[in-house]
């Protein structure tokens, strides 16, 4: 298998698997071992990666196995721009131009056009057609 290039490898699925429940360093090596070769980590850059991820916790009773698991204190996620722009268009029921999207938006939301698109153009659920964002 080819390695994507660094700019197309996505850590989120990684992310999802610590914050799941446990799951030891080991086993995440091993089951994303073509991320991190994409990446070109190492082990150190990548125990550095696991332990900077919020809601995770690290047991570190025996150092050579290190257990990654949920936090106790960790807070749920908040939503996604992609999850607030599809609860929107679909309170709506119709598609919405961007400057109407940004208006909407929940207060303090500091959000940009460009960081907007971005967020529709990468969510499968969401498309652009002319100047409207629409439900795909």
């Amino acid at each position: 298998m080819t390695a994507a290039p660094r700019d197309k490898v996505t850590l989120l699925p990684v992310r999802q698997q610590l914050t799941r429940g446990l799951c030891s360093e080991e086993q995440l090596r091993t089951d994303h071992a073509h991320r991190w070769q994409a990446l070109g980590w190492g082990p150190e850059q990548i125990r550095l990666w696991m332990r900077c991820q919020p809601g995770v916790s690290v047991d570190e009773t025996d150092p050579s196995y290190l257990v990654f698991h949920r936090s106790a204190d960790a807070r749920p996620a908040a939503p996604s721009l992609a999850d607030q722009i599809v609860d929107l268009l679909g309170a709506a029921a119709k598609p919405m131009p961007v400057a109407q999207l940004m208006k909407r938006l929940p207060a303090g939301a500091n959000v940009t056009e460009p960081m907007l698109r971005a967020a529709v153009n990468a969510d499968p659920r969401l498309q652009t057609t002319g100047p409207l964002v629409k439900l795909a």
